[in-house]
């Protein structure tokens, strides 16, 4: 029994209170081995062993309840409690040295400036402090080498996104849509295929709010971009699982093919009535594409005007884009007064010529009439669409 220690001792060799291990004692978590005759507590090497796991994981920031679980797993032994408050406390060494460069920079600004935003500290500290709690300090260092890279075009991004949603427009317009493929694209350069990053960056965004605005977005924001990301995937999955030979004859879909060789050519990533119109030059056979080229309208002279109006996106990484490219809303309307059209004829499939009628139907739509297809004929071409609709209609 000499081994044993009195509830005194233990305490002030821990320098935890008697109080604090009476209640350890009252809740089982810490239930001295021994007791003598009086009824007073003898603590063995096993339960200061158990306390030193306690202390431990306390300082970890786990509640006593979770204590209590952790030691009543078989398989959790000290040298794992141990592990972990060691790497607790590499971190918040690592996080001590952060905040005191920082620190340091802003002594360096108070020598010539004489003056600092107290908010400027304030949120520096707790910007440490919150993405110390998700990210490494090598996970840190790398994504602020990252971010100090491309921070412009970052900035640029979250501030459209913030427009559209505080303008409430629509996720499938194609404004959001672009923006959530750029968000996508800049987020897979600032990951770079590693998957602990994502996964920390996710977390941080949900649980701390407006705190992670300080690393690009609030949580609304990000809400806002995560419903538009989904919606666009689900569109693109949507749009190229349908079988287009379904409705499109075979010089249809050969059209549709090769109006989006020069559309990805510029990195787009939806097919407009502009690329159809390329599509249907670069066909060249089609009824649709003679009488335009009768006026003067060839692939040539058209796929410039199309990239100035559009212009070059940068190149997004590998598989960002549907295998089949998904139809603008604007193109999606036209498919559908192409069906009619076809259907007037008792046609089941839609051919150039519908197309090309559609496109001049959607133009005389109210209240903005015309995609940038029947632009470029009028503005660019000179092209009478009347005198057009009139050629294909005798035609088909």
């Amino acid at each position: 029994m000499s081994s044993l220690l009195k509830i005194g001792e233990l305490a002030k060799q821990t320098g935890l209170s008697v109080r604090t291990l009476h209640y350890y004692d009252e809740i089982e978590l810490l239930v001295p081995s021994h007791r003598t005759s009086a009824d007073h507590r003898l603590y063995s090497d096993d339960d200061i062993i158990r306390l030193q796991q306690i202390l431990s994981l306390r300082q970890l920031g786990l509640s006593l309840s979770e204590i209590r679980d952790c030691l009543e797993r078989p398989d959790y032994s000290l040298p794992q409690v141990i592990d972990l408050h060691r790497d607790r406390l590499q971190t918040e060494i690592s996080l001590s040295h952060t905040l005191l460069n920082r620190l340091n920079g802003i002594a360096k600004e108070l020598e010539t400036t004489e003056s600092v935003a107290v908010d400027t500290l304030i949120q520096a500290m707790e910007t440490i402090t919150m993405t110390a709690r998700y990210f490494t300090p090598e996970q840190q260092e790398v994504l602020e080498d990252r971010l100090r890279e491309g921070e412009d075009a970052w900035r640029e991004i979250i501030r459209d996104i913030r427009a559209e949603m505080n303008q409430g427009s629509d996720l499938n317009s194609p404004a959001v849509r672009m923006l959530a493929r750029r968000w996508l694209w800049s987020m897979k350069s600032l990951i770079q295929g590693d998957g602990e990053i994502y996964d920390s960056l996710i977390k941080m965004y949900q649980q701390e709010g407006s705190l992670a605005s300080d690393w690009g977005m609030d949580s609304a924001t990000f809400d806002y971009i995560l419903k538009a990301i989904f919606s666009m995937a689900l569109g693109d999955f949507t749009e190229s699982t349908i079988p287009r030979h379904k409705i499109f004859t075979a010089q249809t879909q050969e059209v549709i093919r090769l109006g989006e060789v020069p559309i990805r050519a510029i990195n787009f990533h939806i097919l407009g009535t502009e690329g159809v119109l390329l599509g249907i030059l670069a066909e060249g056979k089609s009824v649709a594409a003679q009488l335009v080229a009768s006026m003067g309208v060839s692939y040539e002279n058209t796929q410039p005007i199309v990239v100035k109006w559009l212009g070059t996106r940068p190149t997004p990484p590998e598989g960002t884009f549907a295998p089949v490219l998904p139809f603008a809303p604007r193109m999606k309307r036209v498919i559908e007064l192409a069906l009619d059209e076809a259907k007037e004829k008792a046609e089941s499939k839609i051919a150039p010529e519908h197309l090309l009628l559609a496109m001049i139907e959607e133009y005389k739509e109210a209240p903005a009439p015309g995609g940038v297809a029947t632009y470029i004929l009028r503005e660019e071409f000179n092209v009478d669409l009347q005198q057009l609709e009139r050629q294909l209609r005798t035609a088909v």
